[in-house]
């Protein structure tokens, strides 16, 4: 079984800034800003996390909010910044 970046964000999202979203599937377009799931401070900590769970330098290139308003920005923001990404990333577990 393997688990797609999307998943891997989106299973992030709900450990750390919305635990009470657990067990339902958020919308690719769910801004994660204005409804408060993230703020200023949170939107560092993902870029941090980013940058670890995927392997993406923030330093080499430019990150806008835009770029992390919702799962599917995200998932976009990684997979453009990975080349050798596919969509299934690594096996689950």
């Amino acid at each position: 079984m393997t688990t797609t970046i999307r998943d891997r964000v989106q299973d992030h999202i709900v450990a750390v800034h919305a635990p009470d979203l657990a067990g339902e599937t958020i919308p690719d377009d769910y801004d994660l800003v204005e409804t408060g799931v993230v703020d200023s401070l949170a939107l560092l900590e993902l870029v941090e996390w980013i940058q670890e769970a995927f392997g993406v330098s923030a330093i080499d290139t430019e990150v806008t909010p835009a770029d992390l308003s919702s799962i599917g920005a995200i998932t976009a923001f990684v997979r453009d910044r990975t080349p050798q990404a596919s969509e299934a990333t690594r096996p689950a577990g």
